[in-house]
């Protein structure tokens, strides 16, 4: 899948770059479809297995009939406000997770995801804390990467969602009421369940507990801001 940087500048001493996903060619939009339709189904509300509860019934008839169930009762309900249904929210930011990993290296744990471990109840509600979390290691040196999102169809410059965007990277900046800690130890209890362990991800669990016992000034050092503004303009 194409996501092509289409022009870069410097504004307050910050980078800012505009990106598009190629969505005009077809088995580029194709491929990031599939990207996200894969991320729906290996959630974890979508993947109850009756083997696990060591259930007696278990025929293949059986089997098929609650998946079927399960996938209906799986659908989040249509919020009656588009800007805040949680289907959009939840493709926006896996689409700008995205955009981290093939530009910038970043990486993320399926296991620490929490639109992915989402629980049945809380389906149709919006995920709380950081919308994408995750971990960048460029030349040896690990950072904690925090992404905030927001979506517009908006055709003005700048369009409304700005003041938003910033205001939610401002309070992960300041980790106001212990924002950014709260999801560093979220992170660290999703990525326990990481079946591989291998000397990279005690590494990463061992930074992500330093973070934790420093002060300010060490907490923002290690910590990479990402501010991303996805738009659907025709023009």
């Amino acid at each position: 899948m194409s996501v092509k940087e289409l022009a870069s500048t410097k504004l307050n001493s910050l980078t800012v770059k505009l990106f598009e996903y190629d969505i005009d060619n077809e088995q580029s939009f194709t491929d990031l479809k599939e990207y996200l339709v894969k991320k729906i189904k290996k959630s974890k509300v979508h993947n109850v297995n009756l083997n696990y509860y060591g259930s007696k019934n278990l025929n293949p008839t059986f089997v098929k009939k609650f998946n079927e169930q399960v996938a209906k009762i799986t659908i989040p309900q249509k919020a009656k406000i588009p800007q805040f249904d949680v289907r959009r929210e939840r493709v926006t930011e896996w689409m700008a997770q995205l955009l981290l990993e093939k530009k910038y290296n970043c990486m993320f744990y399926e296991e620490a995801d929490k639109k992915m471990n989402i629980e049945p109840v809380e389906l149709s509600k919006h995920t709380p804390g950081i919308d994408v979390p995750g971990i960048r290691i460029v030349d040896n040196q690990i950072k904690f990467v925090i992404c905030e999102v927001k979506a517009s169809e908006e055709n003005n410059i700048p369009c409304s969602s700005v003041t938003s965007l910033q205001q939610d990277i401002q309070k992960s900046i300041d980790n106001k009421e212990n924002r950014v800690t709260l999801e560093i130890l979220q992170y660290m209890s999703g990525i326990r369940n990481v079946k591989m362990k291998d000397v990279e991800l005690q590494r990463i669990i061992d930074f992500l507990a330093k973070l934790i016992t420093g002060n300010r000034t060490e907490l923002a050092d290690s910590i990479m801001f990402f501010p991303v503004l996805i738009r659907n303009n025709l023009n």
